[in-house]
């Protein structure tokens, strides 16, 4: 098989390790969110470190990614335009969900809370802009992300300017789901170094001999890494759907969105 087109089982794993943590944080979310008598806050203490981890997790392996589609192209001779034309297409289904994201979140929860610029507006951006004119930078990028991310992490300026959102600046009404570039690209960048570190050329690297090329339990792992995005887009109504019957059946008040 093509190693340039070869999927790394390791990846998808991770992917889906990240789609774990990801319904399980959203099982706490839309708990709170239906039945806010049950005293689950998922905005602070460990549940908000959760949420921290996993975005930063799928954020992280975006940069990995995208290293190996980007190495990858330049082994087959691309370069310039045409490097960059090849992350168009995933690119490109990554904005559509995003803007399904924020038409779904505007018609169910209102104008106020509506997602603005959530974690796939984000990567979208990643990977149409930033990640394309980081790579060259390779395993360097790890410095590059840690001063975004304590940049990011030290800002706490208010701003109503157009765009502020997207770059880090608080607005007055920033929405549900909200990943600005600063700090959150830093977790990409940092990504994309990995990548670099690990998978130079786009093939795994010394680092990695020791894995093996494939594996039942790891292809198996990997399988709904390999839908993330599928998945992103169907499992919240999913889980609303399934926590307000248990709720009901519970004997909870359940309230509307």
């Amino acid at each position: 098989m093509d190693d340039h087109r070869v999927r790394l089982w390791e990846i998808d794993a991770l992917r889906t390790f990240a789609i774990v943590l990801m319904v399980i944080y959203h099982v706490a979310y839309d708990v709170n969110l239906l039945a806010p008598q049950a005293s689950i806050d998922p905005f602070n203490g460990a549940w908000r470190g959760l949420q921290v981890v996993t975005g930063s997790l799928f954020l992280g392996v975006v940069g990995i990614s995208f290293w190996l589609s980007h190495s990858r192209g330049v082994s087959r001779g691309l370069s310039g335009i045409a490097l960059w034309r090849s992350h168009v297409p995933r690119a490109a289904e990554v904005v559509a969900a995003a803007a399904l994201v924020s038409v779904a979140t505007f018609v169910a929860l209102g104008s106020e809370d509506v997602v603005r610029f959530g974690i796939l507006h984000l990567i979208a951006v990643l990977m149409l802009v930033v990640l394309p004119l980081a790579a060259r930078l390779g395993t360097w990028n790890v410095l590059l992300g840690a001063a975004v991310i304590a940049i990011g992490l030290s800002m706490d300026v208010r701003s109503d300017a157009p765009g502020a959102l997207v770059l880090g600046f608080i607005p007055p009404e920033k929405g549900v789901d909200w990943y600005p570039l600063l700090p959150w690209a830093g977790c990409a960048l940092i990504g994309l170094a990995a990548g670099a570190a690990l998978y130079p050329g786009g093939r795994r690297g010394a680092l990695l001999s020791g894995l093996p090329a494939t594996t039942e339990i790891g292809e198996r792992a990997g399988g709904p890494g390999r839908h993330s995005l599928a998945i992103y887009l169907v499992h919240q109504p999913v889980l609303i759907a399934l926590i307000t019957g248990g709720l009901l059946l519970a004997g909870a008040e359940v309230g509307s969105l």
